[in-house]
């Protein structure tokens, strides 16, 4: 077998190195161990069991990749993994699996938090990666990998160096040559959302997405036209996103209607008590993606959950959850063009936030 390398996926996405690190954790023993060790959980193991994305954090967020160990001595341990090729982080997301970690310590005597991902990722997001308990590099997990290509033939070696090969792919930024395939499912739920959306919510202006022929599989987003659907409001305090989020029909995603408000994100910590009080008949959630040196002003979200839709489902079957969420974005845009006042009250906290 030739070692040239001739990559087998298109392109390397974060679910492939997710679904890897899963099969890897869940048939070797010898791999657990390795990433155990650098998480800093001691003991013999004695067995495993390993869920992905099971469960669940503050803001109804998941946990990566769970790993529940039973050790030699009775005792227990987790691993909470989280896997990152090159998506930002979630707001608060390292929060959210330290306070996972707080809340099964009665259980789990022995836990860790650990970050898996390129060393370029780690080196440029270092103040996130650094929040856990040890950041293990994709370039360290492929050195593990050929280790077992050295030491292994037939089979077990064909298998570590393909694992290699796909970690050295995705950490050499193969994947940026993806161009995504238009699903006709997909274009086809999109056609009868916009239909649906004039018939519920003429007022909601279905945006350029929308209203193409065909969307990639990973597009589960109605963004709508703001600008056409929140015309009532001055241009200096209309949001610059009006969207339904559809979470492919699973509980624990993003399944919600929201309003991105350009630049106010840095305020979050002022605007969130007063927003979520102003929104309280609404039951909104408000957060924002924490400030970079590359994006020091982030949009500031606010949301609304509606009920889970897969746009790649039958339409007709899920039409009375989707009737639910189109009317959780009226009751949304209607509250904004009532409250313009509070939407002054909003940006002015905003711009003393960022000349304080």
């Amino acid at each position: 077998m030739s070692e040239e390398f001739i990559p087998t996926l298109t392109h390397a996405t974060e679910r492939d190195i997710d679904l890897m690190l899963v099969e890897e954790l869940y048939a070797s023993p010898a791999f657990i161990g390795w990433l155990a060790a650098r998480g800093g959980a001691s003991g013999t193991i004695k067995t495993s069991t390993v869920l992905h994305s099971k469960r669940r954090t503050r803001s109804r967020r998941e946990i990566d990749i769970f790993v529940d160990l039973l050790l030699t001595d009775g005792g227990k341990a987790a691993l909470l993994i989280e896997n990152k090729l090159d998506a930002s982080e979630q707001p608060d997301q390292a929060e959210s699996y330290r306070e996972e970690l707080h809340r099964i310590s009665g259980d789990y005597p022995t836990a860790a938090m650990l970050i898996v991902c390129p060393d370029s990722y780690a080196r440029e997001h270092k103040a996130f990666t650094e929040k856990f308990d040890a950041v293990i590099t994709y370039e360290e997990v492929a050195k593990y990998f050929d280790g077992l290509v050295g030491r292994t033939t037939g089979e077990p070696s064909a298998r570590a160096r393909f694992r290699r090969d796909i970690l050295n792919q995705a950490v050499n930024k193969h994947r940026r040559g993806y161009t995504p395939i238009p699903n006709e499912i997909v274009g086809d739920f999109n056609a009868r959302y916009v239909r649906l959306l004039s018939e519920v919510a003429p007022a909601i202006k279905p945006g350029k997405s929308m209203l193409k022929p065909a969307n990639p599989d990973e597009s589960t987003s109605m963004i709508f036209d703001h600008a056409a659907s929140l015309a009532a409001l001055p241009s200096n305090v209309r949001p610059t996103r009006f969207a339904h989020e559809l979470g492919r029909g699973q509980e624990h995603r993003a399944n919600y209607v929201a309003v991105t408000f350009g630049g106010w994100g840095a305020a979050l910590p002022l605007l969130k008590p007063v927003i979520e009080q102003d929104l309280a008949e609404l039951s909104a959630t408000v957060f924002a993606k924490p400030p970079t040196k590359v994006r020091p002003n982030p949009g500031l979200t606010i949301a609304c959950a509606t009920p889970p839709v897969d746009n790649q489902q039958d339409f007709a079957v899920q039409r009375n959850q989707l009737v639910a969420g189109i009317r959780r974005a009226l009751d949304l845009q209607d509250w904004l063009r009532s409250n313009i006042s509070r939407l002054s009250v909003w940006k002015t906290l905003a711009e003393q936030h960022r000349t304080a």
